[in-house]
């Protein structure tokens, strides 16, 4: 984790520099020397620190690196430190704000300094190999896996191994198929993955079924001569040893080709599909209903090896892993102190929450406990505290973190800080990671978000979270839990960093004080469920502030005169705060100009404020819900949102007329009407009975509108008669049409039939229902 911490550390030092150097402001003044040894030594050290980050389990190892984490974070805030007085130097017009105090800085970047030598020193003495001295064969130490399994020490995966066996069959066995199947078994860690697998290859009835049969460890380097080597070997008398890459894959293709085969493929981690490929294409001239069975941790795994199926991993029984664990812990026990434990041995099977391989890592444990209340002790502790479970249970979850990159690894440990089973918000965590500094964009003007995305996608695919579900205005809105063994595991990654709570419900403060300002820190304030009246001016001061939550704050009455000064200020919630849902308030209460996001709630004036279309907004907000606006009957001007890629408009009560003037009041190739939307929602307007279309003359002008929308949601305007079709012919980019519950459009398009349908009919996929459907939640 302290690979990324130091990245950006070096990264900011060079920009801290530029800054002084442009503004000529000494904030370095007198520690010149320090600061450029600080980023060497940085720099110095972020050369080990894969080797370093690879041995982290090793005690002597964590607490170097959790000692150099802390210099970092320290080191983080003396730069935040630095940038506030650039910031304040220039709204001051004054440099003179900007040396106060040079002293207690310069005793802070010398101290800085000191301690980074020290751990220098101390790094030397472990002996890492720096960065591209480390042969994959030197990575975490990795079990190899055989075919052989002793079936009476199995339990809980019968109907998995059925499920899966009349899979690898079926597929086997289907008319028609030709190509070679592949069917990918996918979980986590422990979860069982190669167990079934060995179930399977050792069944009767597959032995029965396949010409030949193969099992390979492929494990972490894929490596390609030995995999192929492993593959041949005892099929082929020859030697291999001396054959290239060439010649081993010819003889696989020679070897197999026209024989119905099974090639388990256990352990798989790679992603590039410029390794696997040889080998499937080598491998495709099998004989009807050949399957390769490949065993993973990754779903980007199974897409990359083309998979035709795939086989989930599902969690087994608490009773299944009690049955694994009293098989250990009882063993040479006598049954008297057996019929004494087994109520708590049942609810420590409870704790391993249907993981294998916990189950066997508590059972190991428990074979050494000989009184009651040794296992009570191990009951009463957090799995992740338990040295065992350092030694036994995660390395295993070790092997998938250390794939990861410094960012993903970040992002992963910070989700210690949410209590066990707890629902995450998928859209707060990502907002929470950017706020950490976790989320680094590729590129300028990535949009941090769905890098954030892409983060949690990443994550999520290698099955560190889990119960993922979408739900809100866009469907984007998701959220999910972690395992908790996973969660144990993070915990123990951040044993010296955070400590999770438990607990529910909010303080009900009434006020909030004003002391608040001196935090100058803080990314991301949750001050929703509270009680105040009032926000204090000094939350202004917050100038490094990118969300701000006040859901639910129903005594709230006023904003901050100075919160459009919070320039960094990505994110505000503000639901259910009806005090300040009155025209004047809103329109008074212009939000910051860097704001992406926007939900406007029960809305009460009759036009739009007119901030919304101001240029600062026009050119960053990327997402709009604007729900039940019961006054507005127009919605003009929303076309000037530039930036916009989604647009949800929702209980627009008083709209009976959807005009032109939706897209501008005029048309012409000029300008472009909402040229970044992607996704258009319109829900429950009540009395909206038209849709304006183009004249047959607008029709004739080369005027774009929408060009990049891919997505209309139409749902519960049970009044529209009838779909603009000249306007979705201009729109060749859209893909998806979906209709709900909006019976004239129903009555009109659902038969797919006549000249109606023939005019939508060339959009890609149009899902027309009747039925009732569930209004999601809007917004989150």
């Amino acid at each position: 984790m302290a690979e990324l911490s130091v990245a950006k550390i070096i990264d900011v030092l060079g920009d801290v520099a530029v800054k002084q150097l442009g503004k000529k402001i000494n904030l370095v003044m007198g520690v010149e020397e320090e600061v450029e040894n600080i980023k060497d030594m940085l720099e110095t050290i972020q050369k080990m620190l894969h080797d370093a980050e690879r041995r982290r389990l090793e005690e002597p190892v964590g607490k170097w690196l959790e000692k150099l984490e802390d210099i970092t974070y320290e080191m983080d805030d003396v730069l935040d430190e630095w940038n506030f007085k650039i910031h304040r130097a220039k709204n001051e017009g004054t440099n003179q704000n900007a040396r106060m105090q040079p002293t207690l800085r310069n005793k802070k970047i010398k101290k800085i300094n000191e301690r980074l030598e020290l751990t220098l020193e101390k790094a030397r003495q472990f002996n890492f190999i720096t960065s591209g001295g480390i042969s994959d064969s030197q990575d975490f130490q990795r079990i190899i896996t055989t075919s052989i399994i002793d079936e009476s020490e199995v339990c809980g995966r019968k109907a998995d191994m059925e499920k899966l066996l009349d899979q690898v069959l079926s597929e086997s066995s289907g008319q028609g198929r030709k190509r070679v199947q592949i069917i990918s078994v996918v979980g986590a860690g422990g979860s069982g993955k190669t167990t079934l697998a060995q179930l399977l290859f050792n069944d009767d009835r597959v032995k029965k079924h396949f010409e030949l049969k193969k099992w390979v460890c492929v494990s972490h380097p894929f490596d390609e001569k030995r995999i192929a080597r492993a593959i041949l070997a005892s099929l082929e008398e020859s030697s291999l040893d001396s054959l290239e890459l060439e010649q081993l894959l010819q003889q696989l293709k020679t070897t197999f080709s026209g024989k119905r085969f099974l090639l388990v493929l256990d352990d798989v981690w790679t992603e590039d599909d410029s390794k696997w490929k040889p080998f499937k294409d080598s491998l495709k001239d099998g004989a009807p209903g050949s399957v390769i069975l490949v065993t993973t941790r990754s779903h980007r795994v199974a897409t990359v090896v083309g998979t035709t199926h795939t086989h989930q991993m599902t969690q087994m029984s608490d009773s299944d892993c009690w049955l694994i664990m009293q098989r250990l812990a009882f063993a040479n026990k006598s049954g008297d102190l057996c019929k004494k434990v087994k109520r708590i041995g049942q609810k420590i099977s409870e704790k391993c929450k249907g993981l294998p391989l916990a189950a066997k890592t508590m059972g190991s444990l428990l074979r050494f406990k000989d009184t009651v209340q040794q296992w009570q002790n191990v009951l009463d502790s957090e799995i992740w505290q338990l040295e065992e479970a350092a030694v036994e249970l995660f390395p295993h979850l070790y092997l998938s973190y250390n794939e990861l990159s410094p960012e993903l690894k970040r992002c992963f440990s910070y989700c210690a800080v949410f209590p066990k089973d707890h629902v995450i918000v998928v859209e707060e965590l990502i907002s929470l990671w950017i706020a950490q500094g976790y989320v680094r964009p590729r590129r300028r003007g990535e949009h941090l978000d769905l890098v954030g995305l892409e983060y949690f996608n990443n994550l999520t695919m290698r099955s560190f979270f889990q119960e993922v579900q979408k739900f809100g205005t866009f469907d984007e809105y998701e959220q999910c839990k972690m395992h908790d063994i996973v969660h144990d595991f993070a915990q123990f990654l951040t044993k010296s960093e955070c400590h999770a709570l438990d607990g529910t419900g909010r303080n009900s403060s009434t006020e909030i004080p004003a002391e608040i300002g001196r935090l100058i820190h803080l990314r991301h304030l949750d001050l929703s469920q509270n009680r105040f009246v009032a926000l204090p001016e000094t939350i202004c001061d917050l100038y490094y502030l990118e969300t701000l939550n006040i859901y639910y704050c129903d005594k709230l009455s006023c904003l901050p005169e100075r919160i459009e000064g919070l320039v960094h200020l990505r994110h505000l919630f503000n639901i259910e705060t009806p005090k300040l849902q009155t025209p004047s308030c809103i329109e008074s209460m212009e939000p910051p100009p860097n704001l992406d996001r926007l939900a406007l709630t029960s809305y009460p004036g009759t036009q739009l404020p007119s901030w919304l279309v101001k240029k600062s907004l026009i050119n960053n907000l990327r997402k709009l819900i604007i729900c039940e606006p019961r006054n507005i009957s127009s919605l003009l001007a929303l076309w000037k949102l530039s930036s916009l890629e989604e647009l949800a408009l929702v209980g627009v009560e008083n709209l009976e007329c959807l005009g032109k003037e939706f897209f501008r009041s005029s048309f012409s190739t000029e300008v472009v009407a909402f040229p970044n939307l992607r996704k258009l929602h319109f829900g429950s307007f009540q009395n909206w009975k038209n849709w304006e279309d183009l004249s047959e003359d607008d029709e004739e002008v080369a005027v774009s509108i929408m060009p990049r929308l891919e997505e209309i949601k139409i749902y519960h305007c049970e009044k529209l008669e009838i779909l603009p079709h000249r306007i979705f012919k201009k729109i060749s980019s859209l893909k998806n049409l979906e209709i709900r519950y909006c019976f004239k459009l129903w009555n009109r398009y659902s038969d797919k039939t006549g000249d109606n349908w023939i005019k939508i009919s060339h959009i890609p996929r149009v899902h027309i229902s009747n039925h009732y459907y569930f209004q999601p939640d809007y917004p989150h």
